[in-house]
C-alpha cells in the first residue's frame, strides 16, 4: 500500500503537516495546562491566607474577651475566694457574649478548676498549661485538640497581684466553621488529626467517600511542606496547612481539578477541530500534488513492465522535463535489451569456451527426454590433461579443448547434444542405447588427429556409458552414475565402463562413510584392536600392532582399508592419526602404570607423514601422558614413502632422534623403494603377507624372504614377518632367522583386555606354540 510513490509523497506531506500540527499542539496545551495549574494554585494560596486571616481575627477576639474577663475584679475576688458556682456563672456569660464554644479555669498549677464543657478533665488541659508555663509567655494562642475535639484556645493568666488562676476562651473547629470558610473561598476544607488516638478526619466539607479516600496521605502531610498537591488520585489539587506548634491538627484545603482543567479540556477539543480540519485539507492538497506528478511515471512504469514482458509496445508516452528524459532512456533501453537478449540466452545455455552446450542446458534437455525415450549417455575424460596445461600451457590446454569440441561435432553417429560439463569432462547425449562396439568406435573417432604448439598430439578418452530405459531415473541420477561409471572406466585397462546395477548402491556407502567418520570419531563408535609381534629369538612378545576397528550403526562392520582409503582422499585422514594416537597412547599410559613395557605400533599414511607438525605433536602426546619415546613404534607403507621421499626422510629423522621406533610396512609390494632404503633412518622391515602366508609351500616365497630377511640384517635391520598363519610356516621363518613374527598362527587382533590376557597366557605357556626345537 505504502510502495507507491503517490502513496509515499500524500504520507510525507501529512506527516510533515501532522509532526508540526502535533508539536504546536502539544506546546501550546501543555503551556496551557501548566498555566491553569498555576492558577488554581494560587487560588489555593489565597484561600489559604483567607483561612488563616480569619483565624487570626478569631484569635484576637478571643484575646481581648479573656483579657476583659481576667481583668474584672468580681472575677478575680470570685476566683481568690473559690467561688465556684459564681466562677462557672462569669465563665458561660462572658462565653456566651462572644459565642465561645469553649471557657475554662485552671489552677496556677494547670488542674482544671471550672470548665463549660463536661468532657474536660485535668489530664486534657495540664499539658497546655505546663506548654504554657514553659514559653514565659503571658497569654498562649493555639490550636489545640482537647478530648477529641479541636480549638482554637487563648490563655490569658489571673493576677491578684500574683497569678492565682488561668481563664481561657476557645473557638470549636467545626462542620459550622468549616462550612463559613467554603462560603468565603469556595473551596472544600477538611479539618483533620494525627493524634495518639490514629488519623482522624474531625470536620469536613467533603462527601463522606471523600473524607475516607483521604486518611491514607494523613501521615504524609508534613512531607508536603504546605505546598499544593494532587490528592484522590488526580480529584483534587489540595493545600495542607499546619495549625498547631506539634502538627498535629491540619487543615487541607481542597480545589476540585475539573474546576481548572474545564478551560484546558475546552482549547484542546479546539486545537483538536482545527488540526483535524488542516489534516483534512492537507490530505486533500497532498493527493493532487501526487496526482499531478505520479500520472506521467505510472505511464511510463506500464511501458517499462511491457518491456520487461518483452511485449511489443506503443511510442512512449508523451511527457515533459525530467520525465520526459526518462521515456527517451526506456525506449533505448527497451532496443538494447532486444540485442541483449539473445546473446544472454545462448551464453546462459553454452560454453564459452568450446561453444558446446553447458551442464545447465544438457540437464533440461536430459530432463526432457527422460520420460519417455531411450536414452544413451557417455561421459568422456581426457586422461592427463593436467600434464597437458603444466607441459603446454594452459593457452594449448584450451586449444586442445577445442579442437575436442569441433572433434564431437563430426562424430558418427551425431549426438543429438554434445556438452561440456566442466574441465575436460565432455557429455554425449542420443536418443537410443549405445552397446559396447558402437561405444568403442565412437571412443577411436576422438584418438588422433590433434594438433598443439605445431606438434601432432593423439589422446587418450576414458568413456563412462549408461543406457537409460523410459522413466527410469531422474536426471540429477542419470549423471550421477555416468559419473560413476567414469570412475570405474579410468581404473580399467579398456578405459571404458558401463554403469551396473549396484554400483550408485556403493557410491552411496562411499558417501556414506565420508559423512559418518568424523562424527564417529568425535563419539568413539571407532575402536582399536592389537596384534601381538612375537619375537622369535627370546621367544617372547614386547609389542605390538594396533590396528582400527569400525562397526557402523547402519553399514555394520566396516573394513579398515575402505574407510582409511577415502578417509586420504577426503583430506579426513588426519583426524584418524589423531584419534588412534591418542587412543593408543591412553592405554600406553594405563599399561605402563601396571607394569607391562609395551611397544606399540601404529601405521601413518602419506598425508601424515608430510606434515611438518607431526614430530612436535607425538612429542606433546608422549609427555602429557608420561610415556618414554620408547613406547610407540610407527609403520609407514613403501608407497608413503614415494609420494615426497626428501620430506619423508626429514620427517623420520625427526622422530628416530626423539627415540621413536620406525618400520617399514608391506615390504616388497612397492616399486622403487629398495633405492632409498639404506636412506630411511629406520629401525625395522615388515615382509608383506603375501610372501609368508604360503612360504612353506612356495619356493618363490621363501626366496624372497630369505634374501630380505639377510638384506636388511646387513644393513642393520630388523625383519618382522607378517601373516604367519601355521607351524610350518614358523619354522620357515625361525630357519630365515627373522626377528619378530605376527599373524593369526599366534594371535588375531586382540581387545586391550583380551591382549593382557593373551599376554599373560603367552609368558606362562609359549612353548606351547613353538613346540619342539628346530636345528638352525
Amino acid at each position: 500500500m505504502f510502495d507507491s510513490l503517490r502513496s509515499r509523497l500524500v504520507v510525507s506531506l501529512v506527516s510533515l503537516l501532522t509532526i508540526l500540527a502535533l508539536a504546536s499542539g502539544f506546546a501550546t496545551l501543555n503551556a496551557m495546562k501548566k498555566d491553569s495549574e498555576q492558577q488554581a494554585q494560587q487560588v489555593l494560596r489565597v484561600a489559604a491566607n483567607v483561612f488563616l486571616q480569619a483565624l487570626e481575627n478569631r484569635a484576637s477576639q478571643l484575646t481581648n474577651s479573656v483579657s476583659i474577663l481576667a481583668s474584672d475584679f468580681a472575677f478575680r475576688n470570685a476566683v481568690a475566694t473559690a467561688e465556684q458556682e459564681t466562677i462557672l456563672s462569669v465563665l458561660e456569660n462572658h462565653g456566651s457574649r462572644v459565642n465561645a464554644d469553649l471557657v475554662l479555669l485552671l489552677s496556677p498549677d494547670g488542674d482544671l478548676l471550672a470548665s463549660t464543657s463536661t468532657d474536660l478533665d485535668s489530664a486534657d488541659v495540664k499539658p497546655v498549661f505546663l506548654q504554657s508555663k514553659a514559653s514565659q509567655s503571658s497569654t498562649l494562642n493555639d490550636i489545640l485538640v482537647l478530648a477529641g475535639n479541636s480549638y482554637q484556645l487563648v490563655l490569658v493568666p489571673v493576677r491578684a497581684p500574683q497569678t492565682i488562676a488561668w481563664v481561657g476562651m476557645g473557638f470549636s473547629l467545626n462542620k459550622e466553621l468549616a462550612e463559613q470558610i467554603k462560603g468565603i473561598t469556595g473551596l472544600d476544607i477538611s479539618f483533620t488529626t494525627n493524634s495518639d488516638r490514629g488519623n482522624q478526619t474531625l470536620h469536613s466539607t467533603l462527601s463522606e467517600a471523600t473524607q475516607h479516600s483521604l486518611l491514607p496521605l494523613l501521615p504524609n502531610l508534613a512531607d508536603t511542606k504546605q505546598q499544593p498537591f494532587s490528592s484522590n488520585e488526580g480529584e483534587f489539587l489540595s493545600l495542607a496547612l499546619a495549625l498547631d506548634q506539634q502538627q498535629m491538627l491540619w487543615a487541607v484545603l481542597h480545589y476540585p481539578s475539573a474546576r481548572w482543567q474545564e478551560s484546558y479540556q475546552q482549547i484542546r477539543h479546539q486545537l483538536l477541530f482545527i488540526f483535524g480540519v488542516s489534516l483534512t485539507l492537507a490530505l486533500l492538497l497532498a493527493f493532487v500534488i501526487a496526482r499531478s506528478i505520479t500520472q506521467p511515471l505510472r505511464l511510463l512504469s506500464d511501458f517499462a513492465s511491457q518491456i520487461g514482458q518483452g511485449l511489443t509496445t506503443a511510442d512512449v508516452p508523451a511527457a515533459k522535463g525530467e520525465i520526459g528524459v526518462l521515456g527517451n532512456t526506456l525506449h533505448k533501453m527497451q532496443l538494447d535489451i532486444r540485442s541483449r537478449e539473445a546473446e544472454l540466452l545462448y551464453q546462459a545455455e553454452h560454453d564459452s569456451l568450446t561453444a558446446l552446450k553447458n551442464r545447465g542446458a544438457a540437464e533440461r534437455k536430459l530432463a526432457e527426454l527422460l520420460p519417455t525415450e531411450n536414452v544413451g549417455l557417455l561421459l568422456l575424460n581426457i586422461k592427463n590433461f593436467r600434464h597437458i596445461n603444466d607441459a603446454l600451457g594452459f593457452a594449448n590446454g584450451d586449444s586442445l579443448l577445442q579442437q575436442m569440441a569441433h572433434r564431437l561435432a563430426q562424430l558418427n553417429p551425431t549426438p543429438l547434444l554434445a556438452a561440456r560439463l566442466g574441465g575436460d569432462e565432455f557429455l554425449l547425449l542420443y536418443n537410443q542405447h549405445l552397446n559396447a562396439t558402437q561405444v568403442e568406435q565412437l571412443r577411436l573417432q576422438l584418438h588422433s588427429g590433434y594438433l598443439l604448439a605445431d606438434s601432432p598430439l593423439s589422446l587418450k578418452v576414458s568413456v563412462g556409458a549408461y543406457n537409460i530405459a523410459p522413466g527410469s531415473v531422474h536426471a540429477n541420477d542419470a549423471i550421477r552414475r555416468l559419473d560413476i561409471a567414469l570412475s570405474h572406466a579410468k581404473q580399467l585397462p579398456g578405459m571404458l565402463a558401463f554403469y551396473q546395477q549396484g554400483q550408485d548402491e556403493s557410491h552411496q556407502r562411499e558417501l556414506t562413510i565420508l559423512r559418518d567418520l568424523p562424527a564417529a570419531l568425535l563419539q568413539n563408535q571407532l575402536f582399536v584392536v592389537y596384534q601381538p609381534k612375537v619375537e622369535l629369538g627370546q621367544r617372547k612378545c614386547s609389542s605390538a600392532e594396533a590396528l582400527i576397528r569400525w562397526v557402523h550403526p547402519e553399514l555394520g562392520f566396516v573394513p579398515p582399508d575402505e574407510f582409511i582409503k577415502l578417509a586420504e582422499h577426503s583430506g579426513n585422514i588426519a583426524l584418524v592419526t589423531e584419534w588412534i594416537l591418542n587412543t593408543v597412547a591412553a592405554q600406553l599410559a594405563l599399561w605402563y602404570q601396571q607394569g607391562k613395557h609395551i611397544t606399540v605400533a601404529v601405521n601413518l599414511s602419506a598425508h601424515d607423514l608430510t606434515n611438518p607438525q607431526l614430530p612436535s605433536d607425538i612429542a606433546a602426546l608422549l609427555k602429557r601422558h608420561q610415556l618414554p619415546a620408547s613406547v610407540l613404534a610407527l609403520e609407514v607403507t613403501e608407497g608413503a614413502v614415494m609420494q615426497d621421499p626428501k620430506q619423508v626422510i626429514q620427517i623420520l629423522t625427526e622422530l628416530r632422534t626423539m627415540g621413536i621406533e620406525l618400520a617399514i610396512d608391506d615390504f616388497g609390494t612397492g616399486q622403487s623403494s629398495l633405492a632409498y632404503l639404506k636412506q630411511l633412518p629406520v629401525h625395522e622391515v615388515k615382509i608383506d603377507r603375501a610372501f609368508i602366508k604360503d612360504i612353506e609351500h612356495n619356493q618363490d616365497d621363501a626366496l624372497i624372504v630369505s634374501a630380505t630377511t639377510q638384506l636388511a640384517h646387513s644393513l642393520g635391520l630388523k625383519v618382522t614377518a607378517e601373516g604367519l598363519e601355521n607351524r610350518a610356516g614358523l619354522a620357515k621363518l625361525q630357519q630365515y632367522h627373522c626377528d619378530k613374527v605376527q599373524g593369526y598362527f599366534f594371535s588375531k587382533p586382540l581387545t586391550s583386555e583380551l591382549f593382557s590376557e593373551w599376554l599373560q597366557q603367552f609368558e606362562d605357556q609359549s612353548q606351547e606354540w613353538f613346540g619342539q626345537e628346530i636345528s638352525q
